[in-house]
């Protein structure tokens, strides 16, 4: 998958107990569909919280996303003991990781990518890499930008 394809569309579950399709959100706000490891690990809590110190200045334009296999379950924990704002998707089958190249070494885990998906369904721009602060600082840009 590469800059300027097309988003593949999905739908899962969520931390809300409802079902999440890609394809509603699109031409209403950029998304932000970001790839994680596990709950409540610490370089994941800091991606999320991370993500989650800049979404009052981004979430007016970006709707963002996370995904990983843990069950919706551990999701609605993670998101309640830190106050995440935004969906949390379950792919236990890690189909959804498998669609956007996000599975890890023997597909075994989803790993660390985030993807920037505009309004048309188009990927706009990809961050790859196990470290949280370079996810955090592309939300981080994306939020400055947005206040320029």
């Amino acid at each position: 998958m590469k800059i300027g394809d097309l988003a593949p569309d999905f739908e899962l579950e969520s931390n809300t107990d409802e079902k999440v399709k890609l394809s509603s959100h699109l031409g209403k706000k950029k998304i932000i569909l970001f790839f994680y490891v596990k709950d409540n690990t610490p370089g994941c809590t800091a991606e999320a919280t991370g993500i989650k110190s800049q979404y009052p200045k981004i979430s007016s334009k970006y709707e963002v996303i996370g995904i990983n296999q843990d069950s919706i379950e551990s999701h609605a924990n993670f998101c309640q003991k830190y106050n995440l704002p935004f969906k949390m998707l379950s792919d236990p089958n890690k189909k959804v990781a498998a669609l956007y190249h996000a599975r890890g070494i023997l597909g075994t885990y989803t790993k660390r990518m985030t993807y920037l998906i505009g309004l048309d369904g188009r990927i706009e721009d990809i961050i790859e890499g196990m470290g949280a602060s370079n996810h955090v600082s592309f939300v981080q840009g994306l939020s400055d930008s947005e206040h320029n």
